[in-house]
């Protein structure tokens, strides 16, 4: 991988996406064939690598990987690409600078989702991933071109958005940023939710937020050499 992250060959790619579907089954954040991921090629600008639809992530091998064009066209893989995915190919199309996404159902966040409710900036380790606090897409039946158009407001200077009454979707200069967001997302929300039950749940100040998000997150976005993808 010449550019840190990002898959050079499409048997990069594969590889790449297993290890992060084995991944994403390991920390909870989805269910059997639940959620969906993908990353772009740098050899290939035109051409991204996705999860198949309907295939259990523990099973899951390489030759299942889906490549797809930016407009959804099937170009190499003998399973059907998610159904979700219009939330990936709107994302590639509309942000030169996304790479890699991650569609995530986890408990706290789908609970999150259910309510509508936003993510305010509660922790610095959720600011670093994804930016300051998340906000919830309004309503569309899942896999439609228009949920996938309802994420692109939310999803402008954030890392991560809910998906309302569905789950957390997550985009990335790489499908590691993508995937560290959606997982620190679902830990903030396993926090805000807990914290909740016990009254208003204090935010950090504006000033940090912009402090935070300033020495983390934006130069990963911004490519800068030895940005830290996460804390820890």
């Amino acid at each position: 991988m010449n550019r840190p992250g990002l898959p050079d060959t499409r048997d990069e790619a594969r590889a790449l996406l297993v290890l992060f579907c084995r991944r994403m089954v390991d920390a909870h954040l989805a269910y059997y064939t639940s959620g969906n991921l993908s990353t772009r090629i740098s050899t290939e600008p035109g051409v991204i690598a996705v999860t198949p639809s309907s295939t259990p992530y523990d099973t899951m091998r390489p030759e299942d990987i889906v490549f797809t064009t930016l407009e959804g066209e099937v170009v190499e893989g003998d399973l059907p690409p998610t159904s979700e995915l219009p939330l990936h190919t709107l994302a590639y199309r509309d942000r030169p600078d996304v790479r890699g996404i991650a569609h995530v159902h986890s408990a706290a966040a789908m609970a999150m989702s259910v309510l509508g409710w936003d993510l305010p900036p509660i922790l610095h380790g959720f600011i670093s991933a994804c930016g300051g606090g998340i906000a919830a897409a309004p309503y569309a039946r899942g896999g439609t071109d228009e949920m996938a158009t309802l994420t692109r407001e939310p999803l402008r200077d954030r890392s991560a958005c809910f998906l309302r009454n569905h789950g957390t979707l997550a985009i990335g200069p790489t499908l590691e940023h993508a995937f560290n967001a959606a997982t620190v997302t679902e830990g903030a929300a396993d926090a805000y939710l807990r914290a909740r039950a016990f009254g208003p749940v204090p935010e950090i100040p504006a000033d940090d937020v912009l402090r935070i998000r300033a020495r983390f997150w934006e130069p990963v976005w911004a490519g800068a050499a030895g940005a830290l993808t996460h804390g820890g």
